[in-house]
């Protein structure tokens, strides 16, 4: 055989095992939900065990998402945040967590009634500066979105359009969080916002449809 063969093989071999041509294990998986009073686990509005983020949690072990990888959620939901507070806080919480993975759920601060145009001015860039940051630090990133109905049909499509943006402006996975969910009071508080213990399980169900194939 002559060097040039001896040298295609080699490289060949290379490429199909140590050089990463093989499915390895994965490593550890961290997802981060990083959002406001919906995602933070307030008792005010959700019984604590009921919470979406919890449930996530459960359903990380009931459907084996864990089976190859661990899998570690965090919930950094800060209640009556804004998306301008959001985007500076997020660099220590990259630095404190190490997120694989990043959950984007920010605006409901953002949109006073009545302002059809805050969701693109204020909320999409700061998403999107969000979601560059959380890739930089080597995380995947979902864009979701909490459609606020409680502020009119206007506001929440302006507000869905926003985070489509941004979530394609990114190359970011989109989910809405309320698909499903009938705005009810069976599912919502008495402010039209936030949510009660029956939209949970819902609300969880649209985040792991989107989440759980990006771990496997």
């Amino acid at each position: 055989m002559t060097k040039i063969s001896t040298l295609l093989v080699s490289v060949s071999l290379c490429l199909l095992s140590a050089c990463g041509g093989g499915d390895g294990p994965k490593g550890p998986a961290v997802v981060v939900a990083y959002g406001d009073s919906l995602t933070a686990n307030d008792a005010r509005w959700v019984t604590p065990s009921e919470h979406w983020v919890e449930r996530l949690k459960s359903a990380v072990a009931a459907e084996g998402v864990n089976a190859e990888r661990s899998v570690t959620i965090v919930n950094e939901g800060l209640g009556g945040e804004d998306s301008i507070d959001a985007r500076d806080r997020l660099s220590s919480v990259l630095a404190k967590h190490k997120p694989t993975h990043v959950i984007l759920l920010h605006g409901t601060n953002d949109i006073p009634p009545y302002c059809p145009a805050c969701p693109d001015v204020i909320t999409r860039p700061n998403i999107e500066s969000m979601a560059k940051l959380a890739k930089d630090a080597g995380a995947e990133v979902i864009v979701g979105d909490f459609t606020l109905k409680a502020y009119g049909g206007e506001i929440a499509q302006a507000y869905a359009v926003a985070l489509q943006a941004a979530a394609r402006n990114t190359k970011s996975r989109y989910v809405s969080m309320v698909n499903g969910i009938p705005f009810d009071n069976a599912n919502y508080a008495f402010d039209g916002i936030h949510f009660t213990d029956g939209a949970q399980e819902a609300i969880k169900n649209n985040i792991a449809e989107a989440l759980f194939p990006m771990l496997r």
